[in-house]
């Protein structure tokens, strides 16, 4: 490679001075393909935080805390109202079982409604701010394959939305 190439901009790989020296001075740990893929990299990531405002931060924050506080007050009344908590009861073993079959059922349906929509929006904007290397939204993702099933899962899904938030908030 030329002086010229290597002084060229599309050469260029931005480090601090110590980074820079450690580089230099190990040029077999750190091989032209790796350095290519790291400023790759960091041009792809630059890219993507270039297009994402204070603004987009925010308001997703705002939405986020919204549908963690709805999914806490979703989790709270379909709770409450779940008919597993009268046991024991006046009905036979059979008819608590379909009662309660019921009750999921619609807690499930008005889940896929109210809730479902809402997060997996959140984890798609999230994602796009974020990248879909972070560790909290993959979490949160993860979660929210499953957090229909019942209480706990969806407990857990608000926390997960909280961490996520919490991320964000430090961008």
């Amino acid at each position: 490679m030329s002086t010229e190439q290597r002084k060229s901009p599309e050469n260029a790989l931005w480090l601090c001075l110590s980074c820079s020296k450690v580089i230099d001075a190990s040029p077999a740990a750190f091989t032209v393909d790796g350095l290519l893929a790291w400023k790759k990299n960091a041009e792809m990531l630059a890219a993507r935080d270039s297009k994402v405002t204070a603004d987009h931060v925010g308001t997703l924050l705002v939405e986020i805390e919204a549908a963690r506080m709805d999914l806490i007050r979703f989790c709270s009344y379909w709770q409450a109202a779940d008919p597993s908590n009268e046991w024991p009861s006046e009905f036979t073993f059979n008819e608590m079982t379909e009662r309660i079959l019921k009750h999921s059922t619609l807690r499930r349906a008005a889940y896929h409604e109210e809730i479902a929509p809402r997060v997996s929006r959140m984890i798609s904007v999230a994602q796009t701010i974020l990248g879909p290397d972070s560790d909290e939204v993959a979490s949160l993702a993860h979660i929210f394959t499953y957090a229909e099933t019942n209480y706990l899962s969806m407990l857990n899904c608000a926390k997960a939305l909280q961490r996520v938030a919490d991320v964000l908030a430090m961008r």
